[in-house]
């Protein structure tokens, strides 16, 4: 580093540290720094994936105002037992949606899809990392000590935005949105280790019932095993692979599996926080739609808050909430085994 970037790095430092207002803003304290928070996006890229796999597939929009709203997917269009609502053999009614009309006259209005308004405030997460102006100093033309922490404290945050999206729970912690544990509550069912008939189980109902379109199946590394364990035992894996050089491979990797019922292929995605639940999500309608998605008021971004003291804190964080669209087209399996 330069005699002038040295420079030019105290200004700033000294900059930030001393431009602090008073603010009138309800929702944070009387001193608030004036400098705009710094996306973290770039940052966020460098991270593995796997780190935070919900995280990473869940669809992210922009949010606007106090609170998300959104209209929440209550009822299934379905036409049932000539139109009576009635699904043979199901365990949920449609709606008795009729298509046909006669000649000179309207199509049928009166029976459509019911959706209900939900409203979820936006949740603050983060972390602060505070380091000493010495140790920034004695670091200078090393690695930037700060940078090197905030990476670290942004995956930190990550990980608890994974374990918020599964198991967040606002009458537990007023200060986390509800998760995923909490929010699915139409379809549900119970295994103890997963198998592929439990799961074609599980998906039939949800499909059947409401059309559900699963991409994802997210549960603990136990689960994972156990479902490569049954596959497995019934030989559609085949554990040694042989190269064309004669070496033997062992093992295998359950990205994937099967949906019996129409075909298509479900992500396996293992989470060390799934615990003794596991999820088939529906992710993106096949409309287009987001079916699930995460909604940030303010994106993952680190700022720098006044201090006293002699040192710089750095603050990550962002200000999202989970919102569960088509709740119905979403199932949980409860009581699995985590070892």
């Amino acid at each position: 580093m330069t005699e002038i970037e040295q420079t030019l790095s105290e200004l700033k430092d000294m900059m930030q540290k001393a431009a602090v207002i008073n603010s009138t803003y309800a929702f944070s304290p009387s001193a608030r720094s004036i400098f705009a928070p710094e996306n973290l996006d770039p940052v966020v890229k460098l991270m593995v994936p796997t780190a935070a796999p919900v995280r990473a597939f869940m669809p992210r929009s922009k949010g606007f105002g106090q609170a998300a709203a959104w209209k929440k997917l209550t009822s299934q269009l379905a036409p049932g037992n000539k139109g009576t609502g009635t699904i043979p053999g199901g365990s949920a009614s449609g709606t008795g949606y009729k298509v046909g009309f006669a000649d000179g006259s309207t199509p049928n209005t009166s029976t459509t899809q019911t959706f209900t308004v939900v409203t979820a405030a936006y949740k603050n997460l983060g972390a602060d990392v505070e380091v000493g102006r010495q140790a920034i100093a004695s670091s200078r033309g090393y690695q930037d000590i700060r940078d090197e922490l905030v990476r670290i404290k942004t995956l930190e945050v990550m990980l608890g935005e994974e374990n918020t999206i599964l198991n967040g729970d606002h009458t537990i912690d007023s200060t986390e949105f509800d998760g995923l544990a909490y929010s699915i509550t139409t379809n549900s069912g119970s295994l103890s280790l997963l198998t592929a008939s439990g799961v074609g189980q599980q998906i039939q109902g949800a499909y059947w019932d409401y059309g559900a379109n699963f991409q994802k199946l997210v549960c603990n590394p136990r689960q994972v095993r156990a479902l490569a364990d049954d596959l497995q035992g019934s030989g559609s894996i085949q554990r040694i692979m042989v190269d064309n050089q004669g070496a033997g491979i062992g093992g295998v990797h359950l990205g994937k599996i099967v949906n019996p019922i129409d075909g298509s292929l479900i992500d396996v995605v293992p989470s060390r926080y799934a615990g003794g639940i596991a999820y088939l999500l529906t992710v993106t309608e096949p409309s287009g739609e987001n079916a699930l998605e995460m909604e940030d008021l303010e994106p993952l971004s680190v700022y720098e808050p006044p201090t006293a003291n002699h040192s710089l804190v750095s603050r990550v964080y962002e200000t999202t909430v989970l919102k569960v669209i088509y709740e119905v087209h979403q199932a949980k399996i409860n009581g699995l085994a985590t070892s």
